[in-house]
């Protein structure tokens, strides 16, 4: 789950963001980046790699990333909560699924060249 970012100045107080290109960017299935800006008291979830596999490839994970704030003295605080697998457990397919389902090229074309 993911909570709203809050942007703080060096008072620590809250502020509104003074910076509109700062904030959480995600890339559609049609390969736009797209500005993600959660509501005030929403929760977020995002589809990671870890969902990708257990569903066999049904659901494929986001590609994302964050731009700080390019403001100084401000900074961008925000509560993210991560699931992932045991570290030394395995993660099983669905039956009928294949590791290929699960990494096909149609999703892969999304994903930034580092990974």
């Amino acid at each position: 789950g993911l909570l709203p970012a809050l942007y703080v100045n060096e008072r620590g107080e809250i502020i509104d963001c003074p910076d509109p290109k700062a904030g959480l960017y995600i890339k559609s299935r049609t390969g736009k980046l797209v500005h993600a800006k959660l509501p005030e008291n929403s929760l977020a979830f995002q589809v990671g790699e870890t969902m990708q596999i257990h569903t066999g490839g049904w659901l494929q994970a986001t590609p994302h990333a964050v731009r700080g704030c390019n403001v100084g003295n401000v900074t961008r605080e925000t509560f993210a909560v991560f699931m992932e697998p045991e570290y030394h457990s395995s993660m099983n397919l669905p039956d009928g699924r294949t590791v290929e389902d699960t990494q096909c090229i149609e999703a892969e074309k999304w994903l930034p060249g580092s990974v």
